[in-house]
């Protein structure tokens, strides 16, 4: 995903997490013991399939580059994750991630990528796996690879009007151990992410993850929007087919004339 966005970056529409509503609606004091033990089922409710694949429509906003494209999303459950993504008819990239690699053929440039997650850390300086993006595309609450349940003593537990907030903002211990600030809300009613966003203090960026619009489909519930804010770039994924138990391929070849990609 970020590295087919590579190919472009939008207009700030989010600025520094104090100016995000969530954030400010947090109050000082204990969480309730109940509504932490509640929080952290969240993660263990996690949807089954064997697999789904997402026919989408994409528009990327960056002061460089807008970019409007069309493409298809396939996803075996905790195996593979490819996508494909096409403009004005023609092929512009295709991306296969697994649990330890990643690939990236851009056509428009003749160029690969091929390497491991560690690429990530060139746009967002926190560390993302697979199974952070798989959860990105299937809006299932996820934690980065740095932490995982135990460290949630560093969260703040609130209980708003329509979700749960897990937040680490105001917690100086989970900074200084983790390198950044890490807020999700979770919705009441469907146990789903509403949003996400991942601040970075010492650069002052911060990333933003915002789903809406929801259908069931198969009797899976998933988002017809995700919008992913970067700096100031917007990327904008907007559903138009879901289909689950599908027997899918995930073909991705690199032609022995391109070059690899330089970033």
């Amino acid at each position: 995903m970020v590295l087919i966005a590579s190919c472009g970056h939008k207009k700030k529409r989010h600025g520094s997490n104090t100016d995000n509503p969530t954030v400010e609606i947090v109050n000082k004091g204990k969480s309730d013991p109940a509504l932490v033990s509640d929080a952290k089922k969240l993660f263990a409710e996690k949807d089954t399939f064997s697999t789904v694949e997402i026919a989408f429509n994409l528009k990327l906003e960056s002061p460089e580059r807008n970019l409007s494209a069309s493409g298809q999303l396939r996803i075996a459950n905790d195996s593979v994750i490819w996508l494909y993504v096409k403009a004005l008819g023609f092929e512009v990239a295709r991306a296969k991630f697994t649990k330890d690699s990643v690939l990236c053929v851009v056509k428009l440039k003749n160029s690969y990528f091929k390497g491991d997650y560690s690429l990530m850390k060139r746009y967002i300086p926190v560390a993302v796996d697979f199974s952070v993006l798989q959860s990105i595309f299937l809006n299932q609450v996820f934690l980065f690879p740095e932490n995982d349940v135990k460290n949630l003593s560093y969260f703040d537990f609130y209980d708003a009007e329509s979700s749960i907030n897990v937040t680490s903002f105001g917690n100086p211990d989970y900074v200084k151990k983790f390198g950044f600030n890490y807020l999700f809300n979770v919705d009441k009613n469907n146990r789903h992410l509403s949003n996400a966003t991942v601040e970075i203090p010492q650069s002052r960026k911060n990333v933003k993850i915002e789903y809406s619009d929801y259908n069931t489909v198969g009797g899976h519930l998933l988002p017809k929007v995700l919008e992913i804010n970067m700096d100031e770039s917007v990327v904008t994924f907007t559903t138009t087919k879901i289909t689950f138990g599908k027997k899918l391929n995930f073909p991705l070849t690199i032609p022995s004339s391109y070059k690899p990609f330089e970033f």
